[in-house]
């Protein structure tokens, strides 16, 4: 859609998917897609797909329809991301029997290396490095190239080097007491446009709200949104993003069906 105006500019890929959870595009324009796959749903999902601006089919990891934890299958991936030399990241495993790990690619889609496993209770209470509690929601890096993987149901944000090695937690603790959390808190995560990207953005899909945080200090200085469907309500919200002018896009899944634009205010 147009930024300005939200008017339907390109539409591609339709029948393809059965489950697009995450999208991202790259320094060139290509736009990457995760297909998971729905509970009952045998026949399509366990993909990354790239297209070209265009909507050209360039690239697709993974065997369509047919999960797997080895390196030339996924079992519902729910997000990719892409560095400046084209190495591709996937969080691989939407919670339930499926993966819980990053799988790293190079641009031509070769594997690389994979890190991360299905944390135990006392992992997860811990927050020890790697280890995710159910749902492995979201991927994205950050301009100094590391790594930020939502740990959604254990409550916080991983951060790892690109060859895997483990950084820093930071913690979204507004969910349950006790962890894992059943729905989560760390749903998607977003940067502002400036160089040292002092503030960090988090979509917390169970309060409905984003958080907006010191990104040195994992602090949350300031939060908005609640749970309904009027302006600046969200249900369910998902995912988020941001534009070149920092505005910020929020996008609300299930019954919640829209986007909303934001602009940050000073």
């Amino acid at each position: 859609s147009d930024l300005a105006q939200g008017n339907l500019v390109k539409a591609f890929g339709a029948g393809m998917f059965v489950f697009p959870h995450g999208i991202h595009v790259d320094k060139d324009g290509n736009v990457w897609i995760t297909d998971g796959t729905p509970p009952g749903e045998p026949k399509g999902g366990h993909i990354v797909v790239k297209f070209s601006p265009e909507g050209e089919v360039l690239l697709v990891l993974g065997e369509k329809g047919v999960p797997g934890n080895d390196e030339k299958h996924f079992n519902q991936p729910s997000d990719v991301v892409t560095n400046d030399a084209g190495d591709i990241f996937v969080a691989d495993g939407h919670g339930g029997e499926t993966n819980s790990r990053i799988v790293k690619f190079d641009k031509t889609g070769k594997f690389l290396r994979q890190w991360g496993h299905q944390a135990t209770k006392q992992e997860t209470d811990a927050g020890a490095p790697g280890a995710f509690a159910q749902v492995v929601h979201c991927i994205t890096l950050s301009n100094a190239g590391l790594v930020y993987v939502c740990d959604r149901q254990g409550d916080r944000v991983q951060v790892f080097d690109k060859m895997g090695k483990f950084q820093r937690n930071i913690w979204i603790r507004t969910g349950t007491p006790t962890l894992p959390d059943p729905r989560g808190t760390a749903w998607w995560v977003g940067f502002s446009r400036d160089r040292e990207q002092k503030f960090m953005y988090v979509m917390n899909g169970r309060n409905e709200q984003v958080h907006i945080l010191d990104h040195a200090s994992g602090t949350i200085l300031s939060s908005f949104g609640r749970p309904g469907h009027q302006a600046g309500n969200f249900t369910h919200g998902h995912t988020l993003t941001g534009d070149s002018s920092g505005n910020l896009y929020v996008a609300e899944t299930d019954t919640g069906r829209r986007i909303q634009k934001f602009r940050i205010v000073e």
